[in-house]
């Protein structure tokens, strides 16, 4: 079975890289040969980071653009396919119409979303006409299903997963621990440059228990918060790095707004604590409230008095630190690692493919069956 899936980016960018690039070993596996397209490289991330906003727009535009024209290049090369993927859209910002030519070629189309894209400028009208058009869906969570079944009758839900035998807890983790909490507490945030104004939601909290804990949030990313008041440890985030960035803190947290767009995302960062055995503390927005049983493998948190309070409960008891961190550590080997989901992909894959090919096989046994009644004059 061959596929070819165009992605946002390449395997740098995170979510073409939890989506598509760690799932090829298990395609492989299965007897699918899936080829990549990515849209963006790593230049497009090193534009980003460009200052003035005048001379980034400039480079930009060009790169884009020789994007664009390579990715539309690759396009009219295609040759037979089993299925194609699009992470989002082949074209942002741009109307559908090389989706449209794809589907009028007969290729089989499915759409994969994994945050909340029909919500952005000019998407409103593009994301309904691609699904509807589209073969299928594949989509992170049951909040971007719900939406993609009004226009779908073929959604797959694939939840964003990470891989347990590399987001795994250091061996000493679960050693045995004080009963009282000593040395530095750190509370570690990974993520996106976009996602840092969140860090707002807890950092109230933060900021009161500094009066009696020796705490410091640590914040992977591209680039480090304005967070006035609150010990911050920035560290740039790093491929090679980032697990024994999470490895030696002492809690996560994945603080949110409850917003339609949050609870499009899939938890991405919450599946890297609990993976790698840490305690969490999160805002009960969309998958968080499915990940975290709350007391059990983590906190849920609602309010800024949350937050304090299931911190400090977090700080002050070592034990329950240990404890919630194995939970958690199951929770993700469980439901939510690529061991369990590579082979499930592979046959969703499979599934979107074959069904489009006895949906076919049937319209034209259709179309026989008509003929010959016209010929004969039968009805």
């Amino acid at each position: 079975m061959t596929v070819t899936y165009f992605s946002k980016s390449s395997i740098v960018g995170p979510s073409s890289r939890y989506r598509v690039y760690q799932f090829l070993p298990h395609f492989k596996a299965a007897g699918i040969d899936c080829h990549v397209n990515p849209l963006f490289g790593e230049t497009y991330f090193s534009i980003l980071k460009v200052q003035p906003a005048a001379l980034r727009t400039l480079l930009k535009i060009p790169y884009v653009l020789a994007c664009f024209l390579k990715r539309l290049w690759t396009v009219l090369a295609l040759g037979r396919q089993d299925l194609i993927v699009l992470e989002g859209q082949l074209f942002p910002y741009a109307p559908p119409l090389v989706e449209r030519l794809l589907r009028w070629c007969r290729y089989r189309v499915a759409i994969e979303m994994d945050d909340a894209i029909y919500l952005t400028p000019m998407h409103e009208q593009k994301m309904p006409a691609l699904l509807s058009m589209a073969t299928g869906a594949i989509v992170g969570n049951e909040q971007l299903a719900a939406y993609a079944r009004q226009f779908s009758s073929r959604v797959c839900v694939v939840p964003t997963v990470v891989d347990t035998d590399r987001f795994k807890p250091d061996p000493t983790r679960f050693a045995d621990l004080p009963g009282e909490c000593s040395g530095v507490i750190t509370v570690v945030w990974i993520g996106l440059a976009y996602n840092l104004t969140y860090l707002n939601v807890v950092a109230p909290a933060l900021r009161e228990l500094q009066r009696t804990f020796h705490v410091r949030l640590r914040v992977v990313c591209s680039q480090p918060p304005h967070l006035p008041g609150v010990d911050v440890e920035f560290r740039a985030w790093d491929f090679d790095r980032e697990v024994a960035d999470l490895q030696d803190a002492t809690i996560g947290v994945m603080p949110l707004e409850d917003t339609e767009w949050a609870r499009g995302k899939c938890g991405l960062k919450l599946l890297q604590y609990l993976a790698v055995g840490l305690p969490a503390v999160a805002s009960p927005v969309g998958v968080n409230r499915d990940m975290i049983v709350n007391g059990e493998n983590g906190f849920l948190a609602s309010t800024e008095q949350d937050w304090y309070e299931r911190l400090e409960a977090l700080f002050r008891r070592p034990q329950l630190r240990n404890r919630m961190g194995q939970a958690g550590r199951r929770t993700v080997a469980e439901q939510y690692s690529l061991a369990v989901w590579g082979p499930r992909l592979a046959d969703v894959y499979r599934t979107l493919a074959q069904r489009e090919q006895q949906d076919v096989a049937l319209h034209a046994r259709h179309r026989s069956v008509s003929g010959h009644r016209r010929s004969t004059g039968t009805r």
